[in-house]
C-alpha cells in the first residue's frame, strides 16, 4: 500500500512539473512577441534598453518559475526517484530478512525439541538374570536394567549438534530483531553475511550426519531394544532422530536464503 502511494505521488508531482515548465515557455513566448512588437516602433537607443529590459524580465519570470518547482520537489525529480529506489531495495531487504527470522525461529525450536526428547529418553525395566552357584544349578531372578541415550555415542554426538545449532539459532534471532528494530547492523553486513552463509552450511552438514548416525544406531539395536520390551525408549530416540532431520532442512534453507541476501543486498 506505501508503495502504491508513493508511485502515485511521484507520477503527479511529475505531472504537475511538466504543466508549470510549459506554461512558462508559454508565457515567456507571449511577453517576447509582446515586446517584440512594441519595440518595433521606438527609436534604435530606445529598443536596445527596451531589449535589455525584456531579457531582465524574462530572467525574472524564469527565476520565480525555478523557485515555484523548487517548492513544489525539492530534491528534483533524479533525486526523488533514486530515494525511491532507494525505499524499494530496503523494503525488499527487510522483507528477506523477515523471512530469515522466521526460518531461524522454526530451525530454534526443532533444535529445542530434539535434544529435549533425546536427553529425556532413559527406561528402566526388569530383565531375566541367570545366576549359578557350586551347590545349586542356577536359577533366575529379574534385575532392574536401564536404558540410557548417553551410553551410545551416536545419540551423544546428535544431542552435541542439535545443542549447538540451538545456541547459534538463539544468537541468529537476536541479531535479526535488533536489525528488524533498529534498521542497522552491528557488524558489516558482508561479512556477517559471508559468516552466516559459512555457518548455515556447516551446521546443516554437521546435522544431517548426526542424524544419520543417530538414525543408524536406533535401526541396528531395535531388535534389541524390543526384546526387552523398551518401547518408549525406541518412540522417544526416533521423534528426537525424526526432530534432528527437520533442523537440518530449516539450515540448508537458512543457507540459501543468506547466501540470497549477500549477494542480492550487500
Amino acid at each position: 500500500m506505501l508503495l502504491k502511494q508513493c508511485s502515485f505521488y511521484t507520477k503527479w508531482k511529475l505531472k504537475l512539473q511538466l504543466v508549470v515548465l510549459l506554461a512558462a515557455k508559454a508565457l515567456i513566448f507571449e511577453h517576447n512577441i509582446m515586446s517584440i512588437s512594441s519595440i518595433e516602433s521606438l527609436t534604435q537607443d530606445t529598443k536596445d534598453e527596451s531589449k535589455e529590459q525584456t531579457q531582465e524580465e524574462n530572467n525574472e519570470v524564469l527565476k520565480v518559475l525555478e523557485e515555484k518547482i523548487t517548492m513544489i520537489d525539492p530534491k528534483h525529480t533524479s533525486g526523488d526517484s533514486e530515494a525511491i529506489s532507494n525505499f524499494l531495495r530496503s523494503n525488499k531487504e527487510v522483507k528477506w530478512y523477515m523471512a530469515l527470522l522466521g526460518i531461524r525461529i522454526v530451525a530454534f525450536v526443532l533444535c529445542l525439541i530434539a535434544f529435549s526428547i533425546l536427553g529425556a529418553n532413559e527406561q528402566k525395566i526388569l530383565v531375566n538374570e541367570e545366576i549359578t552357584n557350586w551347590f545349586s544349578s542356577g536359577f533366575s531372578v529379574k534385575t532392574p536394567y536401564e536404558f540410557r541415550w548417553y551410553d551410545y555415542d551416536e545419540f551423544k554426538y546428535s544431542f552435541s549438534a542439535n545443542v549447538i545449532a540451538f545456541v547459534y539459532s538463539g544468537l541468529q534471532i537476536c541479531y535479526l530483531v535488533k536489525y528488524l528494530i533498529t534498521k542497522n547492523h552491528t557488524i558489516n553486513p558482508k561479512l556477517h553475511g559471508y559468516f552466516n552463509v559459512a555457518i548455515d552450511q556447516t551446521l546443516a552438514y554437521v546435522l544431517i550426519s548426526a542424524s544419520s548416525s543417530a538414525a543408524t544406531a536406533a535401526h541396528l539395536y531395535k531388535s534389541y531394544w524390543i526384546e526387552h520390551d523398551a518401547h518408549k525408549f525406541i518412540e522417544m530416540a526416533d521423534a528426537s532422530v525424526s526432530m534432528s532431520f527437520f533442523a537440518f532442512v530449516t539450515f540448508a534453507l537458512a543457507s540459501l536464503v543468506s547466501g540470497f541476501i549477500l549477494f542480492r543486498f550487500t
